[in-house]
């Protein structure tokens, strides 16, 4: 008897290949002129990917296409849905190593006002505050993103605190979020869909009486104080300290608290948010000298250190940091740079590398920001960025196509430039060298 696994029947073989064939000519093909196209256009659009890419990508969706979707006869003009991968890039703008990824294909959301403030939580997770100039113009509003600021959604805030100014934005994790005004506070628990009356000491007075230790996602704030600068530390928590105060659990963010310990310096200027060590910086003056003070437990512990050189001009002083490098710059009237320092050992002790009139940019347009490659990057008061790679000592211009911008500042999960292309435009960055423009205006 012969074997069946070698068995073979001829006729069988024919009538497999028939059947093969006929079953292939029943099925229309897929207009494939049309699907060539649209992958050419969207090679085009993707100015920064490769021709790699673009290949892989049509293989993927021709495979895809003729496995599971013939065509109807009837039904030609009908495309498949598009592979999921993330949207074309727009333009791109890049000088000196940095890069800004300008707008993708997707629609631009359009909120009343101005940007007038901008926080991301973390890289997906981010709100604006929009307001016109005058209360009367429009209502200031909160908009929210989650796909780290390609589509927004906007929500007027309550009419006790529109209006007012100046207003602040600060932005907790899981979607609470605080409104504050000289006297007045509103906070979100839902991203900013809804608002009420904030916390407690809302006159600006920080509550001292039983104040709660600062948690790990507890905020620092200026708020109204003695000395020089006649401001202070102020803490506000994300929840209320305790059951039955400020509203329960539930309630949004409350505040604002007397930090456990004071910093040991006339405060003038209080970080907007820690450095991604979870340093929390403040800047202004120890007997009369400029000095700055870092807490790593939100207020429980200081360390303050006098900067070295004399400053009789001087009006604030702002820190930054990034590991162990971290760099003061000394602030006259219209944000003159009297003076940079840097400190290679987390801020125990600065050295000066650049003294008033060292070179361009005279002036600062926001925060210094230190890149991973160890150059800084700032944002000039002649709207233009530069970049330096000497600590601070000298700065040139970023140049390229690179956008004019207004100021940069700190977030808690990267940072923001403001008014790109002096058009009221955004853009957000993880490290400081490769941004992305805001899909909303």
């Amino acid at each position: 008897m012969p074997d069946d696994r070698t068995f073979s029947d001829p006729t069988l073989d024919v009538r497999l290949a028939t059947g093969r064939a006929a079953l292939l000519d029943d099925i229309d093909q897929p207009p494939l002129a049309r699907i060539r196209d649209r992958a050419a256009a969207r090679r085009r659009r993707r100015r920064t990917a490769g021709a790699a890419g673009g290949a892989a990508l049509l293989g993927v969706t021709l495979t895809a296409v003729l496995a599971i979707q013939p065509w109807a006869p009837a039904d030609t003009d009908r495309l498949p849905p598009p592979v999921a991968d993330a949207p074309p890039g727009g333009p791109v703008y890049t000088g000196a190593g940095i890069t800004v990824n300008g707008l993708t294909e997707a629609a631009v959301a359009h909120v009343p006002g101005t940007i007038a403030d901008v926080e991301f939580a973390d890289p997906d997770h981010g709100y604006l505050l929009a307001r016109c100039p005058t209360a009367d113009g429009c209502p200031a509003s909160v908009a929210r993103t989650s796909d780290g600021g390609l589509s927004w959604h906007h929500t007027e805030l309550p009419a006790e605190i529109a209006g007012q100014q100046p207003l602040d934005l600060a932005a907790f994790p899981g979607g609470r979020l605080l409104i504050t005004a000289p006297g007045a506070a509103f906070a979100s628990t839902d991203g900013g869909r809804s608002w009420r009356a904030a916390g407690t000491g809302t006159s600006g007075t920080a509550d001292t009486t039983g104040a709660p230790a600062a948690s790990g996602d507890a905020l620092l704030r200026a708020g109204p104080g003695g000395g020089r600068c006649g401001l202070d530390v102020r803490v506000w928590l994300p929840t209320p300290p305790t059951t039955g105060v400020s509203g329960g659990p539930g309630a949004g963010p409350t505040g604002p608290y007397a930090p456990a310990a004071r910093p040991g310096l006339d405060v003038c200027w209080v970080a907007p948010a820690p450095t991604a060590d979870g340093a929390w910086w403040v800047g202004g003056f120890r007997d009369g000298v400029p000095a700055v003070a870092v807490t790593r437990d939100r207020g429980a512990h200081w360390r303050t250190v006098r900067l070295p050189g004399a400053a009789p001009a001087a009006r604030t002083v702002e820190v930054t940091s990034l590991g162990s490098q971290a760099y003061a710059t000394v602030l006259g009237a219209d944000s003159t740079v009297l003076a940079l320092l840097h400190s290679g050992d987390g801020g125990a002790t600065f050295t000066p590398t650049r003294s008033a009139g060292a070179g361009a940019p005279a002036g600062f347009a926001g925060t210094v920001v230190p890149l991973l490659d160890g150059r800084l990057l700032v944002t000039g008061t002649d709207r233009h960025l530069h970049v330096s790679d000497d600590d601070g000592a000298t700065f040139r211009r970023a140049g390229g196509n690179l956008p004019v911008v207004g100021r940069l500042d700190r977030t808690a999960a990267g940072y923001v430039a403001y008014d790109l292309f002096g058009s009221g435009w955004a853009a957000y960055s993880a490290d400081g060298a490769t941004w992305r423009k805001l899909q909303v205006n």
